[in-house]
């Protein structure tokens, strides 16, 4: 099971800087992580309309890991200040 080629495979065409997209695969015994990392403008579309695209990113993962006797988890790099800082007021 090669979830980096699956994923970039994927990712790539949809991606402004695929240049800038790394995928880091962690994890011990039958239990893994994947983080993406990805420019900050590409993380939208990685992301999709209401989470579809994370979602069914995370489902194929899953599942593919369920075919192999894994445990696979997807998620999405975010670094510290990457993110505007909301201010506590509602509006």
């Amino acid at each position: 099971m090669n979830l980096d080629a699956f994923l970039r495979d994927v990712l790539t065409p949809l991606l402004d800087h695929p240049e800038a997209l790394r995928i880091e695969i962690q994890g011990e015994g039958r239990r893994q992580e994947v983080l993406i990392h990805a420019d900050p403008k590409d993380r939208g579309r990685i992301i999709g309309k209401s989470g579809r695209m994370i979602s069914a990113l995370r489902t194929l993962c899953q599942a593919a890991g369920d075919k192999a006797g894994l445990r696979v988890s997807l998620e999405i790099f975010e670094e510290e200040g990457d993110r505007p800082a909301r201010s506590g007021r509602s509006r």
